[in-house]
């Protein structure tokens, strides 16, 4: 691995698997014929001097591993790429690997394998004291709160919420303690969930959030009330969504028009918050 052959062959290793500007299927195709090719050039570059181009060849494969179903092969990817970080005594790419690896493990239902390595990519962020940690912390609130695993996703997205008031990210703690919102009422915790939510919409107020961002969050507002049998509160807290609504998604608008006209005796269902998901924000972090 020492001479400039060996170098270049790594750099066109990363090409070909680069997915900008080139098909998918494409690089699936060759990856899938050449994968084990790919790990050897990884574990080839444990030496001094190399492990850094190594650690990039093996960041540089996952954005595309994830289309080559095979975990036996993510498995030594990706403990190739982790031990050459840990070697070159590089926390920055072995956080970045520990991410990338786990978010394939779990888009494909290996929870246990994405924990360990968002667990262990957490760790290092501390440690250190790098950026990424809230990445981390909304890539496991979502695993857990998927997994079911409601009072771990409470404790991840609290630990989000923290990070990001510490760093001055006003938006960014609105939209985590609408995820602690959203994970509380999914574990029944209806008055907690209130409480949060109130505090991003609170905070959304002060920061001029988008409008179809803070409506949601108003709609789960309104709705923890319904809940709770405080109807003329959640019917407020609806009618400031509408106002935030109205010229700018009509059929968001029309979809809490319809929660207006419900009436108490009634058991609504909330159409506006199961359009694309049960987040406040979309989607997880």
């Amino acid at each position: 691995m020492g001479d400039m052959s060996e170098h270049q062959r790594v750099l066109d290793l990363i090409q070909a698997v680069d997915l900008d500007g080139q098909e998918p299927a494409r690089v699936l195709a060759w990856l899938a014929a050449r994968r084990a090719d790919v790990v050897a050039a990884v574990l080839a570059c444990d030496r001094e001097g190399a492990r850094g181009l190594g650690t990039r060849l093996a960041a540089a494969v996952w954005p595309a591993a994830r289309l080559v179903r095979e975990p036996r092969w993510w498995t030594e990817l990706a403990e190739a790429g982790e031990a050459l970080a840990v070697a070159d005594r590089d926390p920055v790419a072995l956080a970045d690997l520990l991410h990338l690896g786990a978010a394939t493990f779990a888009e494909y239902g290996d929870r246990v394998r994405a924990e360990e390595r968002w667990v262990r990519a957490l760790a290092v962020t501390r440690r250190e004291g790098l950026p990424g940690q809230d990445r981390v912390l909304s890539a496991l609130g979502s695993l857990y709160r998927d997994w079911g695993r409601l009072g771990k996703a409470v404790d991840a997205y609290l630990g989000l919420v923290d990070v990001r008031r510490g760093a001055g990210d006003p938006a960014g703690t609105a939209a985590g303690l609408a995820e602690v919102g959203t994970t509380m009422h999914a574990a029944g915790r209806v008055r907690s969930a209130m409480d949060h939510f109130d505090q991003a919409d609170e905070l959304m107020g002060r920061t001029g959030a988008a409008p179809a961002d803070h409506a949601r969050v108003l709609v789960w507002c309104g709705r923890t009330r319904w809940e709770q049998g405080h109807h003329a509160a959640a019917r407020r807290r609806w009618s400031r969504a509408l106002a935030m609504l109205v010229d700018v998604d009509e059929d968001a608008a029309n979809r809490v028009r319809a929660l207006l006209a419900t009436e108490p005796e009634d058991d609504p269902d909330f159409p506006y918050l199961s359009n694309t998901s049960s987040s406040p924000s979309g989607g997880v972090g």
